[in-house]
């Protein structure tokens, strides 16, 4: 079998999916890591690091574990781009130390928010961890990912709409959230078609990547609508 035959048949590589599904998840893959690439430059013009605390100190943890430590055959694209997703997140998680403190309503010390992030990032380690070997999630971690991602889609208006300074935020990174969710989706919707879980986390997380494109885009375009 030549080497091109092996990366198209083997399930280590693209043999698992079919060619539609591995070009969702490639272009999953892309509009996410351009997302990140966006948040880890932008804190260091803005001094404002948009990414939720909360569930910031959950996605680098999940990336460790998912790219690195649980070992499932999910394929190329998938294991590099949870790989390539923790190598920039580590950058985004160190404008969360530097910036995040802002996003943070209540008074709190900056030993104390240290703290903080130290407790959300071991609790959030415990969580995943628990929940793959529960055997709760995918073999694609998609369960997880997804509770992740849903939360982040809840909170990105949340936090947009609190700050009220459309300026600390990236309206392509709003785009890229949309679009790399939509793909990942649809993969969802076609290799997973009875997994009504997370079928229902990414159609709920679909709807509220929606309306912050929404609300971003009228504020963009009619502040005084807003």
């Amino acid at each position: 079998m030549s080497f091109w035959q092996t990366l198209a048949t083997d399930p280590e590589y693209f043999g698992r999916y079919t060619l539609i599904e591995n070009i969702c998840l490639l272009l999953g893959v892309v509009f996410w890591a351009y997302m990140y690439a966006v948040l880890l430059i932008e804190p260091f013009k803005k001094k404002f690091v948009e990414m939720p605390v909360f569930i910031a100190c959950g996605n680098i943890i999940w990336e460790l574990l998912w790219g690195f430590f649980f070992k499932e055959p999910m394929g190329a694209i998938l294991l590099w781009g949870y790989r390539l997703g923790f190598v920039l997140d580590i950058v985004i998680f160190y404008q969360v130390i530097r910036f995040g403190k802002k996003q943070i309503s209540l008074p709190i010390s900056d030993k104390g928010y240290k703290f903080l992030l130290g407790i959300l990032v071991v609790s959030w380690g415990l969580l995943i961890y628990t929940f793959y070997k529960g055997g709760y999630d995918l073999f694609t971690g998609s369960n997880s990912a997804y509770i992740l991602s849903l939360i982040i889609s809840v909170m990105y208006p949340i936090l947009f709409l609190k700050t009220g300074d459309p300026n600390m935020f990236s309206y392509p990174v709003s785009w890229a959230k949309f679009l790399g969710n939509g793909f990942f989706t649809i993969f969802i919707f076609l290799y997973f078609p009875e997994q009504y879980f997370v079928q229902t986390l990414s159609g709920l997380g679909t709807i509220a990547d929606i309306y912050y494109v929404w609300i971003f885009t009228r504020q963009k375009y009619s502040p005084s609508r807003v």
